[in-house]
């Protein structure tokens, strides 16, 4: 019988690492293919049951997942393992050090037999966590770190300096696992070796600092506009980033118990939300004119070189092609809320920017944690003022990912919708 203020967890890790050789994935203009290894690639898993509630997090060293390899991983984990869709979220630490498991347009080609052999990894490691369960009770410590800079360079800068985490903790008090979300682009390493960046540093330091050597789950939450104070670093400042943010929840002491939001109640709530966003251009003719207004800007080929008009006409195709198919101009967000106590984790398959965390909290005291790149990838979901100022972000971004731009709004009404989550997990 499991005691008030606990639940069951159990954890599991799995290799992802590829030999050098195969292209790395996120940037348009690097070095390829990849030469070396600096550190390994993983999937975490994290299991968590409290009465009737499951929950499995999947959490890879990787760019992001487009939406049929989630949606496979999540028919094979439910065969194999029981736990539904709704109750299993696969995300990744958005490391730009990783091979592609997503298509982007000129920035490293995936190879599918790395993609399947990723896919078995996955189920493995769900098998692993959830036949490693035992009882843990729920701690969590916030912290600040002002590493993360605004790259974008226009008057709506902003940043997200906490960093949130929650720990399982052992009768004995080691720690079985731990989750940390703050919002830095995994950017740190722009050459020819295979890295997890900071994320994997973070949970390494973590790892070793903490009793029990945990399994950790780092997340780079919203920061589609926030980078490292440098891009392309060498290993050993990527190194020292991820330590510091890793210090911001450290020592052990940083961590305190987490109540059940009622008294008896469960801690443990897990809830979706699937949002439906508009998007454009949405006619053939607003398609042509975008592709050519973006061949004749003279900074995108600047900053991209080739892969620049590569991306513009391959998306020009694709987006006839789709037009022509009939298919509607949306796409489909799926908010995922995970609340354990007062913490909650809002999970979204795009990248959002920084906004996105603080405009949740303004409309309460709850402590919530975005997690980017989260059961599949829609691209870049800007700010109304992102909108107007225009830059890679807004502009250029769907190009590579060979999809259509999210309308104006578009990230206010997934705030909208994720306070409501917020608010239904808490009930």
């Amino acid at each position: 019988m499991i005691s008030s203020g606990q639940m069951l967890a159990g954890t599991a890790q799995a290799d992802i690492t590829p030999e050098p050789g195969i292209e790395l994935c996120g940037f348009a203009v690097r070095p390829q293919p990849s030469a070396s290894v600096l550190d390994r690639l993983a999937i975490r898993a994290l299991y968590l049951e409290d009465g009737p509630e499951r929950f499995l997090w999947l959490h890879a060293d990787l760019l992001a997942l487009d939406q049929q390899l989630v949606a496979r991983i999540r028919k094979r984990v439910e065969v194999e393992a029981g736990i539904a869709a709704g109750r299993l979220m696969v995300s990744a630490t958005h490391t730009h050090s990783g091979p592609g498991t997503i298509r982007l347009i000129g920035c490293g080609r995936p190879v599918p037999a790395y993609t399947a052999w990723v896919e078995g990894q996955f189920a493995t490691a769900a098998r692993g966590a959830l036949s490693q369960c035992e009882p843990c009770e729920l701690w969590a410590a916030e912290g600040r770190c002002e590493l993360a800079v605004d790259r974008r360079g226009f008057a709506s800068a902003h940043t997200d300096p906490r960093v949130g985490a929650i720990a399982w903790r052992r009768k004995d008090g080691s720690f079985k696992a731990v989750v940390l979300s703050y919002a830095m682009h995994a950017v740190c390493l722009r050459g020819t070796g295979i890295s997890a960046d900071w994320p994997g540093e973070a949970a390494r330091v973590l790892k070793q600092s903490l009793r029990g050597g945990p399994v950790v789950l780092a997340c780079a939450g919203a920061c589609c506009n926030l980078n490292p104070p440098s891009v392309g670093v060498a290993a050993p400042q990527m190194r020292g980033w991820g330590r510091q943010i890793a210090a911001s929840i450290l020592p052990e002491s940083c961590f305190v118990p987490v109540a059940p939001v009622c008294p008896g109640r469960s801690l443990l709530k897990v809830k979706r939300r699937l949002v439906t966003l508009p998007l454009e251009p949405s006619s053939p003719q607003e398609v042509m004119r975008y592709a050519d207004a973006c061949l004749a800007e003279a900074g995108g080929h600047r900053e991209f070189g080739p892969k620049f008009r590569l991306a513009v006409e391959t998306w020009r195709q694709d987006m006839m092609r789709r037009l022509a198919d009939g298919r509607l101009p949306f796409a489909e967000a799926e908010l995922f809320g995970l609340a354990l106590g007062k913490v909650v984790f809002i999970g979204v398959n795009a990248e959002l920017f920084s906004q996105f965390g603080t405009l949740i909290r303004a409309n309460g005291a709850r402590a919530v944690y975005p997690v980017s790149c989260a059961n599949g990838m829609i691209g870049y979901v800007p700010t109304l003022e992102a909108y107007d100022e225009g830059g890679y972000e807004v502009d250029w971004s769907m190009l590579f990912y060979s999809m259509l731009r999210p309308k104006r709004g578009s990230l206010e009404l997934l705030v909208q919708n994720a306070g409501a989550l917020v608010a239904e997990v808490a009930a």
